[in-house]
């Protein structure tokens, strides 16, 4: 079935004329229509990753970047004010989905196993704030707003928002009552950063605990939108029917966003291709349901290594979080088992005869063993 998205502009608001599961590429088409400074900065961020990606051939070393995150948790009641304990949650799912240590990536089809990727990107909770005291990377804001769009009331404080922290040393996430039919929304990096900079998710879609609610309820919109913020487009590209190229060569042609949880392969014929793979729905960057979603891969991962060291250089060199630094030597590192689990994804210590176990490692491989009496 068709989908039509209509964007209307008006007195500065933008709204979305269908249910559209990110916002991402309407606030950034608003943001060029109103800023030209942007418009032409964005205008210049895929020749400027692709030599940047020409330059740096090689990613051999193990270099394990960390990103330092504030979540702004904007509340006008309490089941808004989301428990510690959810946003943690959400922090544990961003560092499982970025390293691929994620008990699902059994899921990943055999073809795209190779390349699916662990993207070396990690994530903490902020433990120094912008004047150098200690906290714990949550500001909570009590807000007598009703559910937020995409302007800029969420990230100020006079209009019952939270203001930035500095965008260019924190990855600013709003968790809020959003809009209908949104369940979050980035802003794509470039060599122009003005306020507002980061995420803004839903609280029923943040974390696997608490609010969440189905199937959105694995905290796979953080993860996709991250893949915005570090200059990720959807896997289709373009809209509906475009065929758009995504700007990554290890993922397969896609005519359209697939929703729900398609069995695969699926859509073998996409875009008039001969392709008996189908399209990636798993990929972070489709819009198919959480429990579904389980790779991004190499090609996706050196774009997002480029948007850091282009465009968000700071997240290479801070010390924002206890007993972090921003990049971390691994090259030694010894292979250890983190886990194992069975077929159903449950975690046991048990080693039973004739079953099929799934062993987990810390470098985001998965040894599959049937122990035979």
């Amino acid at each position: 079935m068709k989908k039509i998205l209509t964007i209307l502009f008006a007195g500065g608001a933008l709204f979305l004329n269908a249910q559209e599961r990110c916002g991402t590429t309407a606030i950034t088409e608003k943001m060029m229509s109103e800023n030209p400074e942007y418009a032409n900065a964005r205008s210049k961020v895929n020749q400027q990753t692709e030599k940047w990606i020409e330059n740096h051939p090689n990613h051999s070393e193990k270099i394990i970047i960390t990103i330092p995150v504030v979540v702004h948790v904007l509340y006008s009641n309490n089941n808004q004010n989301i428990s510690d304990a959810q946003i943690l949650s959400q922090i544990d799912v961003l560092n499982e989905d970025f390293r691929r240590t994620n008990i699902d990536a059994i899921n990943t089809p055999s073809v795209w196993q190779s390349i699916a990727a662990d993207s070396e990107i990690e994530f903490c909770m902020a433990t120094t704030d912008p004047n150098g005291q200690p906290t714990d990377g949550i500001n909570r804001v009590q807000t007598t707003h009703g559910a937020f769009g995409m302007n800029s009331d969420v990230h100020s404080t006079p209009a019952g928002g939270a203001d930035d922290w500095p965008n260019d040393d924190y990855l600013n996430i709003w968790v809020c009552n959003i809009e209908t039919g949104l369940l979050g929304y980035a802003t794509p990096p470039s060599n122009w950063t003005g306020d507002g900079d980061g995420l803004v998710i839903g609280y029923q879609y943040f974390g696997r605990i608490g609010t969440v609610q189905p199937p959105y309820n694995k905290g796979r919109t953080a993860t996709h939108e991250i893949g915005h913020w570090l200059n990720l487009d959807h896997v289709w590209g373009g809209g509906w029917g475009s065929c758009g190229d995504d700007n990554v060569s290890d993922t397969p042609t896609q005519e359209q966003e697939n929703y729900s949880c398609p069995g695969y392969p699926h859509n073998p014929n996409s875009c008039s291709t001969t392709n008996p793979e189908g399209d990636m729905f798993m990929n972070y960057m489709d819009y198919t349901n959480d429990a579904c979603m389980n790779l991004f891969t190499n090609g996706q991962k050196t774009r997002m290594l480029a948007a850091i060291n282009q465009y968000r250089p700071n997240m290479l060199n801070h010390n924002l979080c206890t007993g972090t630094v921003a990049v971390s030597e691994t090259q030694n590192q010894k292979r250890k088992l983190i886990k194992i689990v069975d077929v159903l994804g449950r975690t046991t210590t048990n080693q039973p005869t004739n079953s099929t176990l799934f062993y987990i490692y810390n470098d985001g491989s998965v040894d599959k063993k049937i122990i035979v009496e």
